[in-house]
């Protein structure tokens, strides 16, 4: 077959290899759709974790008599999802802590997707009434 010189455009086989290309390009993509939803489904897990550990810790705040020292209390939130420690100390229980403070300590852990064990702290001292 002949090709005539007024005849222009791309062949078959030309496409087809333009498509394979293409194709092996586009598969490189691929994990990163797993990576970025792991890491949406992360990130959306620290903050869920960081506004508990905050409400705790102002509910902490807010508490005006904290009885006898250490105190510490545990619970879970969210479904079970969320394991939260709830400490208070003073001087005489805790040595860093300085003289007519309290030290407020929140701890929620909680297992992420790929069963990795995840930790927040939140901490503040104050004064004692």
């Amino acid at each position: 077959m002949q090709k005539r010189l007024d005849q222009k455009g791309i062949t078959l086989l030309e496409v087809m290899v333009g498509m394979i290309i293409l194709g092996i390009g586009l598969l490189g993509l691929v994990p990163l759709i797993g990576i970025s939803i792991f890491s949406n489904t992360y990130a959306s897990d620290v903050t869920t974790a960081n506004s508990l550990a905050q409400q705790e810790l102002e509910s902490l705040t807010n508490i005006a008599d904290y009885g006898t020292l250490p105190l510490i209390s545990t619970s879970d939130s969210v479904g079970g999802v969320y394991n939260i420690v709830r400490s208070v100390d003073d001087n005489s229980t805790d040595a860093t802590v300085p003289v007519g403070l309290y030290k407020l300590k929140v701890a929620l852990t909680w297992t992420d997707q790929q069963n990795n064990i995840r930790n927040v702290y939140f901490s503040t001292l104050k004064p004692k009434i």
